[in-house]
């Protein structure tokens, strides 16, 4: 992930174990990554949606983007300058060619 708005990610397994992980911020979000997927996929059920895909998670001064990724999780900590359709588009085109 190569952008100047991007503090950080990183790639969960599905057990949680931190696969690859670059960037501030991310410690927290390794630790949580896979219960925020997890319950996000649950919360989207109860709403009779079909898979969890992604989910957006904005304060004032971060974006966090979380995508179900071969059993686990990716997560991308953005600045709040970031064009978050940009980066969501950049996060499936490196999902697609893993």
């Amino acid at each position: 992930m190569q952008s100047p708005h991007v503090l950080g990610y990183v790639h969960c397994s599905e057990a949680g174990d931190v696969l690859v992980q670059e960037g501030n911020e991310v410690d927290v979000l390794a630790n949580v990554l896979i219960y925020f997927q997890q319950v996000a996929g649950l919360i989207g059920e109860s709403l009779g949606l079909e898979e969890f895909h992604e989910a957006h998670i904005q304060s004032k001064s971060l974006t966090v983007i979380s995508m179900p990724h071969q059993g686990g999780a990716i997560g991308v900590i953005l600045n709040n300058r970031a064009r978050v359709t940009e980066v969501v588009a950049q996060m499936r085109q490196i999902i697609a060619q893993s």
